[in-house]
């Protein structure tokens, strides 16, 4: 894929280093997760409303004071909107913050409360109760506005990110890669940045978080961060 965005003071090309990165780790993740799917059975399954019954007790005692009781978040203190969040996706990064994958950046202040917030969940029928939960509250729009070029944002969506999300960032359960519908704009700027920075996808075994680390490299500047953000949050189920 040759990234070319073009704007009145750059071009921005990928690599053929870059390209080859890309579809190396794909390949990975795409075996990964079908592993996953043939040993696990459920990875990607449909919502078990028993389980979302149990989580929400488990939510209730461990995440409303950060999260709220909808899981609208709370921007003073950084929590992220997390409503109707996917089950798969929330179970990985509860699973990647238990373990040390996420949050472990001595500069990362929210990771480390999360890691410590998640320590009360000590198996994966946890995780996976309270994933379900959270992926079964109605999504909540969010609350603070943002601007950016929504011209330049679509193009860098189209080069970078839709070949992973999707053309109008439904996802790709396949690949691990979650829909960006509905996700609020702050947080998901500030998540861009952390792979940017090396503070996420850092460590080898995160292989999503890898290949985001590399797609989210190839926006130059906080400028471009913010358009591809722009654009996003005007996507549409």
């Amino acid at each position: 894929m040759l990234l070319e965005t073009v704007s009145s003071v750059r071009t921005l090309v990928l690599t053929k280093a870059a390209r080859q990165q890309i579809k190396a780790t794909r390949r990975q993740i795409t075996c990964a997760v079908s592993l996953a799917s043939l040993v696990v059975g459920t990875f990607f399954s449909p919502i078990s409303h028993a389980a979302a019954a149990d989580g929400k007790a488990i939510f209730n005692g461990t995440c409303i004071a950060c999260h709220g009781s909808k899981g609208e978040g709370n921007s003073k203190i950084g929590a992220p909107n997390i409503a109707g969040m996917e089950a798969s996706y929330v179970q990985r990064q509860l699973a990647h913050f238990s373990s040390g994958l996420r949050g472990s950046a001595p500069n990362d202040s929210y990771g480390a409360q999360m890691r410590a917030s998640v320590a009360v969940l000590k198996t994966d029928a946890d995780r996976a109760a309270i994933a379900s939960y959270i992926a079964s509250l109605p999504q909540v729009k969010p609350s603070a506005s943002y601007s950016g070029n929504l011209s330049k944002g679509s193009t860098q969506f189209n080069a970078v990110c839709s070949s992973c999300h999707g053309s109008r960032g439904q996802g790709n359960p396949g690949m691990g890669a979650p829909s960006l519908i509905g996700v609020e704009p702050q947080y998901l700027e500030r998540q861009i940045n952390a792979f940017r920075s090396g503070q996420r996808g850092a460590n080898p075994d995160d292989k999503q978080g890898g290949l985001m680390k590399v797609g989210a490299s190839m926006l130059p500047d906080a400028g471009s961060v913010r358009d591809v953000v722009a654009y996003i949050a005007t996507l549409k189920p």
